[in-house]
């Protein structure tokens, strides 16, 4: 008497098919194969740098005279209210200063309003400092809190790791 096995056996045994799996091909595997359309391609980008190199080449780039100069290149603000021009500030621009505004952070009426680098609470003439190094605007907390300097040599966050 023949022993049987009760096991079932398995697929690939019984079977005499090679085993099949599911490949999904795409539109750009299926280019990427055919010669021509690689060339099309390759003549494409080829003739993209090239106008764009002829561009920039031919375009004499002009500074951009719209673009606003940051205000903290423009003054020096000290706490007590003064505004002194930069240092290296050239021309002034009149447009923000001689125009006193409510500020956001003390409802005074000033003539420079801006953000601290360090925290980006609004400040004014009256409530923030330049930095001596980069003469980026900060809050006088951020000084006493960060200990960033004192009142005399304010310094910026990114400042004070480097002093």
């Amino acid at each position: 008497m023949q022993r049987v096995s009760l096991k079932r056996m398995r697929s690939e045994e019984s079977s005499p098919y090679i085993l099949q799996t599911k490949m999904h091909v795409n539109e750009k595997i299926v280019d990427s194969h055919d010669s021509n359309k690689m060339k099309q391609i390759y003549a494409k980008t080829t003739k993209m740098l090239f106008q764009a190199a002829r561009s920039v080449s031919n375009n004499n780039i002009q500074p951009d005279r719209n673009k606003k100069t940051p205000l903290h290149r423009l003054v020096v603000i000290s706490g007590n209210g003064q505004i002194e021009p930069a240092k290296q500030a050239d021309e002034q621009d009149d447009e923000f200063l001689w125009v006193r505004r409510k500020a956001k952070c003390c409802n005074r009426d000033t003539y420079v309003q801006d953000k601290c680098v360090n925290c980006q609470n609004d400040l004014c003439e009256e409530c923030g400092y330049s930095c001596v190094e980069c003469g980026k605007f900060v809050c006088s907390p951020c000084i006493s809190l960060f200990g960033s300097g004192n009142v005399e040599q304010p310094l910026c966050e990114k400042c004070s790791l480097f002093a």
